[in-house]
């Protein structure tokens, strides 16, 4: 009976300690997707407020500052893809870059012929939400 009694008890504790470490090991999951969902949301935040900036109908096209802009964004995505402790967000992240580089060679292509109307403004922040949106499992 003591040994049974003593199987009982080590399996208990194994099992306990398995436990402890798959909880701990999710809340740690949880932290850094926590962390991961934050940085998508500022690099939501730069793209939009860069449509805000450069998708102004009748504004004169400033190619010095587009390029800061775009040069700016391309480092906090680079610093996002690097530095994120969630690897499985590191492809979304990278296919944000992406989106991020086609909507600014969009934009460019619009703003430096003067063909930037409201609806574009708008339909490109609707576009961005939308994949953010989807980025986050939304």
């Amino acid at each position: 009976m003591n040994s049974n009694i003593a199987k009982n008890l080590v399996f208990r504790n194994v099992f306990v300690c398995a436990v402890a470490i798959a909880i701990t090991s999710c809340g740690t999951a949880t932290f850094s997707k926590t962390g991961s969902d934050a940085q998508i949301e500022s690099l939501r935040s730069f793209e939009l407020a860069f449509i805000d900036e450069f998708a102004v109908p009748g504004k004169h096209f400033n190619s010095t500052a587009f390029d800061a802009k775009v040069n700016e964004g391309n480092a906090k995505f680079q610093q996002a893809i690097a530095n994120d402790k969630f690897t499985a967000r590191r492809p979304v992240l990278v296919d944000l870059k992406g989106q991020f580089d086609a909507d600014a060679a969009h934009l460019r292509s619009k703003a430096s012929r003067g063909k930037v109307t409201p609806a574009l403004a708008s339909e490109m922040k609707k576009d961005v939400n939308k994949i953010y949106d989807h980025a986050l499992g939304r």
